[in-house]
């Protein structure tokens, strides 16, 4: 009766909430997870067997739930994911200096491929653009492009933003976002330039001026050629227009206004060949129309259903998880398991008016929400209908804790500040569940709620935090808070209930600030910690020390001639048994101060100094 009373009142007489028990409730929510994140859904990676037979299960649950297809007569929303980058034959840049015959390019000596570029011939006369930006806000009006005719011409410029390693660096919240290589190319591509040749800043290149990687900035191809280049090969460009890139960097951060050159004489010839296998992929769409006066208005509520099956691409387990099953029990049968559950319960609602509910099941979020970013892109339903989005990624895992002698279910609910009142709704439903809520305000952050926030819908995030089997082959079921989840489930239907029912249009707001996870104590202190540059890859094992995944190219440990499959048994003096040793005797250091460490290398201990450098 209380749940009834709860749901009427937040929602409006005409509608009538099920009499599903608690019990009743977990037992099936306990199914699916089971089904989701179990041996037959294999880890539900995309392109795999396991994500299509998950994707069925959805269907099946919309279907009895009385949801409609959101796609015509279809549950399925198609799209393609590109597959890993690889080289294929010919690859060639050649660079034509005026009066001179042409000189070919040394592949990952003078210069990479990045994974995004395009195949194909191109090329064209060289300009350096600076940071290649473009920014026009209340706050920051800085342009790159002003001025500067680059259709068809090959941009070169420099990577991250002016100041990037400053505390007075203008470009942080979601100006930070301008600094990414992808929004960098598609800049250029929009201002007609033929090719983009990105350059280490003076910060990233040390020690060595590293190349990246084919694999970094893949995804969607580019429509042009990406390419990176030693700062010695600029240098020798600015230096025939007089000019020192050193003394160029130094006057942007200065001024903090654009510096542009046209690299006169200079041009470049490319032929490039990236193969990519494409994956089909498709989100799962379904609809509960609406009736009344706001019948024409949108909700979505939105899980992403993928994870990482047996890949090792976004494994945190290293070596040791290679070719396992990562279950993705929270992450994310947990959220997906949850929009079951509410799509059963407002399926099962008799009479219900109000707005029309979207359930939209995300693939490839993995990936880099690209699902979600693909349906923000071709919508089901007009965006400009779609008053608010609800977002669950991780609701399993909800930690108990004491407070005022009560234990309490701890939720985080981040995206309060994109909508005038959505904090206090949050804080109004919560009186009957008494969760431990900790909140956030923005609207960005690394799953699927983003998509629609940067189409200026409000939205809210829900889940739980992090927890040491994330990403990992030991995300399974038995751990899974199913009371709390259960509670999740009952706190979202309320708030999701009372956004489809309330006259008034949720008004969207702008947020400022980067996304954190609150529950997160590592990733709090991780700012003021100093960094090894090293990536740890036995976050489970204990005694043998932190193995090194890998070395992160321009970091310290780089430097100090660290080795991927070290293991490092000493810090500074402190021993080092586990992760946990690793990070107190980490964060008992000091930026820019040298420290001596101690690794075992196959069988023999290696001291080695090392100058940790700061945080970020």
């Amino acid at each position: 009766m209380k749940r009834l009373l709860a749901c009427l009142s937040l929602m409006g007489a005409a509608s009538v909430c099920p009499a599903v028990t608690p019990e009743e409730s977990l037992a099936r929510m306990k199914k699916d997870i089971g089904y989701l994140a179990g041996p037959e859904c294999n880890g539900r990676s995309i392109g795999g067997d396991g994500i299509n037979k998950a994707a069925d299960k959805i269907v099946e649950v919309f279907k009895g739930a009385r949801i409609q297809p959101g796609n015509k007569d279809s549950y399925f929303q198609p799209f393609t994911v590109t597959g890993r980058a690889q080289l294929g034959t010919p690859n060639k840049v050649t660079l034509t200096e005026k009066g001179k015959d042409g000189v070919e390019w040394k592949f990952n000596d003078e210069y990479a491929i990045l994974g995004t570029s395009a195949s194909g011939k191109g090329g064209g006369e060289l300009v350096f653009l600076g940071y290649g930006l473009s920014v026009n806000t209340d706050k920051l009006k800085y342009d790159d492009y002003a001025g500067q005719d680059v259709k068809g011409k090959v941009v070169v410029v420099l990577r991250k933003t002016p100041k990037a390693e400053q505390k007075d660096t203008p470009f942080v919240g979601d100006l930070a976002n301008s600094a990414a290589l992808v929004a960098k190319v598609e800049l250029a591509e929009k201002n007609g330039a033929a090719g983009i040749v990105f350059v280490n800043d003076r910060t990233g290149a040390k020690p060595d001026d590293p190349l990246m990687d084919l694999r970094r900035s893949g995804g969607t191809p580019a429509k042009i050629p990406v390419l990176q280049v030693k700062r010695v090969v600029l240098e020798k460009f600015l230096a025939a227009q007089d000019k020192k890139l050193a003394d160029v960097e130094t006057a942007i951060d200065k001024e903090m206004k654009p510096v542009s050159v046209p690299l006169k004489g200079y041009s470049i010839a490319t032929e490039l060949t990236i193969n990519r296998d494409p994956i089909a992929c498709k989100n799962v769409v379904g609809v509960l129309p609406g009736s009344g006066p706001l019948a024409d208005e949108t909700i979505v509520i939105g899980a992403h259903y993928d994870h990482l099956g047996t890949s090792s691409q976004g494994s945190l387990a290293g070596r040791a998880g290679e070719g396992q099953v990562h279950f993705g029990a929270d992450d994310n049968a947990s959220g997906t398991t949850s929009l079951l559950e509410l799509a059963r319960r407002f399926g099962e609602m008799q009479n219900r008016f109000g707005r029309r509910i979207v359930f939209i099941a995300f693939s490839g979020e993995e990936r880099g929400l690209l699902g979600s970013m693909h349906y923000a892109k071709e919508p089901l339903v007009p965006l400009d209908k779609t008053v608010f989005m609800l977002n669950l990624d991780m609701v399993g895992r909800a930690a108990t804790i004491e407070e005022g002698g009560k234990k309490k279910f701890r939720v985080v609910a981040s995206g309060v500040g994109t909508s005038d009142g959505f904090d206090k709704l949050v804080d109004t439903v919560n009186k009957r569940f008494d969760f431990k809520i900790l909140k956030t305000p923005g609207g960005t952050g690394p799953s699927d709620h983003q998509s629609f926030y940067q189409k200026n819908v409000p939205v809210l995030f829900i889940h739980t935090g992090t927890h040491k089997d994330y990403h990992r082959p030991t995300d399974t079921p038995d751990k899974i808070e199913m009371v709390g989840m259960e509670k999740i489930v009952e706190f979202c239907e309320i708030i999701a209930a009372h956004l489809a029912t309330v006259p008034e249009r949720p008004n969207y707001l702008t947020t400022t600030g980067r996304w954190s996870d609150p529950t997160d104590t590592s990733a709090r202190n991780m700012a003021k910690m100093p960094r090894l540059g090293v990536m740890p890859g036995n976050y489970e094992e204990e005694g043998k020390g932190v193995l090194v995944e890998d070395v992160l190219k321009e970091g310290a440990a780089e430097a100090a001639g660290v080795k991927a499959g070290d293991f490092i048994i000493d810090i500074a003096g402190k021993p080092v048994k586990n992760i946990d040793d690793y990070m107190a005797a980490l964060a008992a250091q000091k930026a820019g101060v040298e420290i001596e460490i101690t690794v075992m290398r196959m069988k023999e201990k290696k001291a080695l100094k090392i100058t940790p450098k700061p945080g970020t």
